[in-house]
């Protein structure tokens, strides 16, 4: 529940409770927008709103634990080849011969042969 403190000027200060400030912290992590643009989308001070990520994310939130941490603190990925179209990407062409891959002098010379 919001409570709102008029202030002698034209600005006012808007009172939120810990449940509302929870629920615009996880609807701006699950809206994709940036906290900038969030922010102004709904007329939010952004200094205030990182405020918040400070002091509710380190309140016992967890960081998300989906990926295996190899040691060194580095994260194990795996590396996957993309083909373009679904055709292989050609390598190089020389007159009729295309090549695929990179393959050794040996095997070039035995092409020509």
């Amino acid at each position: 529940m919001e409570q709102i403190q008029q202030m002698a000027g034209s600005k006012s200060i808007v009172r939120r409770s810990e449940e509302e400030i929870q629920r615009l912290l996880n609807e701006q992590e699950q809206s994709g927008l940036t906290v900038k643009e969030y922010c102004e989308m709904y007329d939010l001070v952004e200094q205030t709103f990182y405020g918040w990520l400070k002091r509710y994310r380190s309140k016992g939130a967890e960081e998300p634990k989906d990926l295996p941490v190899a040691p060194g603190g580095f994260a194990s990925i795996e590396i996957v080849p993309t083909l373009i179209h679904g055709h292989p990407q050609l390598f190089a062409e020389v007159g009729n011969i295309k090549l695929y891959k990179e393959v050794s002098a040996e095997y070039l010379k035995a092409l020509v042969s």
